[in-house]
């Protein structure tokens, strides 16, 4: 019984990082505590004290959240509801903008794009043509085609991300 108190300074602080609240840490250890006496019989010698301490204390944690969980008021639960819908508006609204922003940067990045390239990344992206339709309707090679669209996809991303970060 004594080595049950005497891990009692591991299993307050235990109780605390779980719990994040003093008195509830504390009301918690005084019921596992009570548990270890109880229970006391059922300890296996050579076995660690501290271990078997703080997996009851876990237990109780864990009953002392539900008992919480149950005892929330309406007005709680509705208020976190409340704060969880406008959390998921924001994030809508900014990943809306941040769409926004980067079509508005991408094209304009593709003006700068020369005339001939664009009917490039016209023919693989708006027409969905393969390398080697591509070639055929622009006179080039496949390896030329791979080659542009490389260059160019890496050359507007690379506007892209510029126009981004300047807009910030």
């Amino acid at each position: 019984m004594k080595a049950a108190l005497d891990c009692r300074t591991e299993l307050i602080a235990y109780a605390r990082s779980l719990l994040g609240n003093y008195a509830a840490a504390d009301d918690v250890l005084q019921e596992a505590l009570l548990v270890v006496f109880k229970k006391f019989d059922q300890f296996q010698e050579g076995t660690s004290m501290l271990a078997w301490c703080r997996s009851i204390v876990r237990i109780e944690i864990l009953r002392a959240k539900q008992r919480h969980q149950r005892e929330r008021s309406l007005a709680e639960r509705l208020l976190d509801d409340a704060i969880d819908a406008a959390f998921d508006e924001f994030q809508t609204a900014r990943r809306h903008d941040d769409a926004e922003s980067w079509r508005d940067a991408l094209r304009s990045c593709l003006e700068w794009v020369p005339q001939c390239r664009q009917s490039v990344l016209r023919a693989r992206f708006a027409d969905e043509l393969s390398y080697q339709q591509i070639g055929e309707r622009l006179g080039m090679t496949i390896e030329a085609v791979r080659k542009a669209l490389f260059r160019l996809k890496r050359q507007v991303r690379s506007c892209v991300e510029t126009s981004l970060r300047a807009a910030q």
